[in-house]
């Protein structure tokens, strides 16, 4: 322990105005003399045992077994204050185990990965892992949207507070976005600090991570890549990484698309070869945790059998995901009778809005009918998320609702109805309390992004641009949801996403490029074409674009003289699209990713398994997924004869429909599917491999018959090994 070293440590410490720390050396010890809270210490440290002394202006002595004893106390941290008012902050954000969501997540160090269940061995495993003294550890927190990483965290920050007066160990300081580019690391550590009322200023904080007794975990890690901080975050991150290396641990959290250890290893430079990197990737619960957590929710056998709710439980459907699983529970099952299941989040969402309209009261009834009540909730909902937005934030004052409520009104209703609305509107269920006294957010950032998304498809059809649009970043979580809804309104109200599309595709020719509105115009631009009408005639030009997300199956368009940062395109058909003068710097693509002969060449490509593939295979990559131009069978198993029939095309394309299940009548998506001409002979075909799940119901009037397709990535990935699927393809082809 150099002198050096010391005075870096303990600088932090030192009180406002104060001379910096004077440290001495001798053959025994090293004596630090600083002035902490307005009293002047002498604390000796034994070079030999690192037992630390401390002595005030009084004489009075304190000893310590080690310095990271001393940095614990009460003398400097206090961090036995620290974990009582985490734990009495987050106490609700921990129930019984009987009523929590489970919580799944495989975790891996690199060589070895293991499945871990539960919040208790999650913290083992992530404490458990090796490593020497004078390194950095790294733990990255994975997984799409709504899985559980802020929960997580949230929850193991309690269980650290709680077990620390017996065990003592690593405290969590959880650092949010909280909807704010993730650009200036102190500022969200100073905020993080003041949430739980410490004492302890965030240059301190680095130092008590550093001797392992905080560990710093951001979430929402994945805003980081902001391309108009890029360099500035990234470098924040790695001072960070220098600053705590000797014991130091920090927790990342984000989405599946951006963090991976070898994305991390190459673009945080101060990492080492000492340094250790590992992963914990988050899944949603199994379809047999969700019923066992529903039965203890009240839930019946019969509740959770019936064909609604059996559909939304299937493992992996979207409706496991925590967010969506805890909404789920709140509503009664006889609300979802009859529903089908095919969008999940506008499913729950629907019900929990019917659930709320009728909350208001009598006297509220009275005056406005129920489907009044719904378009309210509805209207308030979008008008909080574009509230949110165009200020950058996850959370309002709650003095905001009651005017947000009564501009959403209009003037409806008399001043005594609109004082009992705007009184109720701030506990309509979508909103919970935030961590800030006074201040309300909704209840999960997808949430915001379901109604936002709306929000954004109706400003732009109308020729409007509103704030968040031309300075916020559009990040994968939003254009996960904004796909869900151009699906839901490109099959339900065709001419409204094709206004869209009109008045989107042309806002670069005039927009002037002063801010972000033209980059995020063009994200949703891309996300939405497969979704609009087939016979407009549309070209994509002239965009400079962040992050993209496509899925599904792309018509007929061009696109020329773009510029994309990372193109996640994972399961999504490209192979109609024309690329003329368009680069691409990072793509995220899998086995079911189709490419056309004009795709360009990225600069990296990331693969399905998070693996990156070497700039040397990215030609040949690209080519076996479709690129090439020879009659070649895709893997060796669509035969060419198959690859350029129309019954091809049909599976493709109704195998990467988000729908579960695909019914006549149902919406455009599946009508086409199911009234085209080679869909019987590819029906007959899947029903012989295993492939397609047929049921006849009841369904008053309309088409009885329900399908599904099973194992659509199988499917759409046509691995060689995989003989079933290769029988498929042979039949298909013999059929034609």
């Amino acid at each position: 322990m150099d002198r050096e070293t010391l005075l870096q440590d303990f600088m932090p410490f030192c009180d406002i105005g104060e001379q910096a720390p004077k440290i001495s050396q001798n053959k025994d010890s090293l004596t630090v003399k600083i002035t902490r809270d307005g009293k002047a210490l002498k604390i000796s440290i034994n070079n030999e045992t690192g037992k630390i002394q401390v002595e005030n202006e009084s004489k009075s002595k304190k000893n310590f077994s080690s310095i990271e004893a001393m940095f614990a106390s009460d003398l400097f941290a206090n961090l036995k204050k620290w974990a009582d008012a985490q734990k009495e902050l987050l106490k609700n954000e921990t129930t019984n185990a009987k009523g929590m969501i489970p919580v799944n997540g495989r975790y891996s160090d690199g060589s070895l990965s293991q499945d871990v269940t539960g919040v208790d061995r999650i913290d083992e495993v992530i404490e458990s892992s090796s490593r020497v003294t004078g390194s950095t550890e790294i733990v990255l927190i994975d997984g799409p949207a709504g899985v559980g990483k802020t929960s997580l965290i949230e929850k193991l920050a309690h269980r650290r507070a709680e077990m620390y007066k017996e065990s003592g160990g690593s405290l969590i300081l959880h650092v949010k976005s909280r909807g704010r580019v993730l650009s200036n690391l102190q500022d969200l550590m100073a905020f993080s600090l003041q949430t739980i009322r410490s004492h302890i200023t965030y240059d301190q904080i680095p130092v008590l991570a550093k001797y392992g007794l905080v560990t710093i975990a951001i979430d929402g890690f994945d805003e980081l890549g902001d391309p108009n901080g890029y360099e500035m975050a990234w470098g924040q991150l790695g001072e960070l990484v220098n600053q705590v290396r000797h014991k130091g641990k920090l927790i990342l959290a984000g989405r599946d698309t951006f963090i991976g250890r070898s994305r991390i290893v190459r673009d945080v430079k101060s990492i080492t070869a000492d340094d250790v990197v590992v992963s914990l990737t988050l899944v949603a619960p199994s379809a047999a945790q969700a019923k066992e957590w529903l039965s203890a929710k009240n839930w019946s056998k019969a509740n959770i059998e019936s064909s609604a709710v059996s559909d939304l439980l299937e493992d992996g459907s979207f409706a496991l995901r925590p967010v969506f699983l805890a909404l789920l529970g709140s509503i009664k099952p006889k609300q979802l009778s009859g529903k089908d299941s095919a969008y999940v989040s506008e499913l729950l969402i629907d019900a929990m809005i019917a659930r709320e309209s009728k909350l208001f009261g009598a006297a509220v009834n009275a005056v406005m009918s129920n489907e009044q009540m719904k378009k309210f909730i509805w209207d308030f909902m979008c008008e909080i998320s574009r509230d949110m937005a165009d200020s950058q934030t996850e959370a309002l004052e709650t003095s905001v609702f009651g005017w947000l409520a009564e501009m959403t009104l209009g003037a409806e209703v008399n001043d005594e109805v609109l004082a009992l609305i705007k009184h109720r509107a701030a506990v309509i269920g979508f909103l919970v309390q935030d961590e800030r006294p006074g201040y309300l957010t909704f209840m999960h950032s997808q949430i915001m992004n379901y109604f936002l998304s709306h929000v954004t498809i109706d400003a732009i059809e109308k020729g409007e641009v509103p704030k968040y649009i031309r300075r916020n970043l559009f990040g994968a979580d939003f254009l996960s949801s904004f796909i869900d809804v151009s699906i839901k309104i490109g099959a339900n109200e065709r001419p409204k996403i094709d206004r869209f599309m009109i008045r989107a595709i042309n806002f670069s020719h005039s927009h002037v490029h002063i801010d972000r509105g033209s980059r995020n115009v063009g994200a949703l631009v891309i996300s939405a074409l497969p979704y609009v009408s087939e016979e407009l005639d549309l070209t994509v030009r002239n965009y400079d674009i962040d992050d993209v997300k496509a899925r599904g199956t792309y018509p007929k368009v061009s696109m020329e003289n773009c510029t994309i940062s990372q193109l996640d395109c994972r399961g999504a058909d490209l192979s109609l699209i024309t690329f003329n003068g368009v680069s691409i710097s990072s793509v995220i693509a899998d086995d079911a990713t189709r490419f056309c002969s004009s795709f360009p060449n990225p600069a990296f490509i990331t693969d399905g398994e998070g693996n990156q593939v070497q700039e040397s295979n990215i030609e040949e990559w690209l080519s076996a997924r479709g690129r090439n131009t020879e009659e070649v069978s895709l893997g060796g198993v669509v035969p060419p004869k198959l690859r350029k029939h129309p019954i091809y095309a049909l599976l493709s394309k109704a195998c990467r429909l988000r729908q579960y299940w695909l019914r006549l009548e149902d919406d455009l998506y599946a009508e086409k599917i199911l009234k085209d001409q080679n869909w019987d002979e590819l029906r007959q075909a899947l029903l012989r491999h295993g492939f397609l799940k047929e049921e006849v119901r009841a369904a008053s009037g309309r088409s009885p018959t329900f399908y599904h397709i099973k194992h659509k990535d199988r499917i759409l990935a046509a691995d060689s090994k995989d003989e079933i699927v290769k029988a498929l393809m042979i039949d298909l082809s013999s059929a034609i």
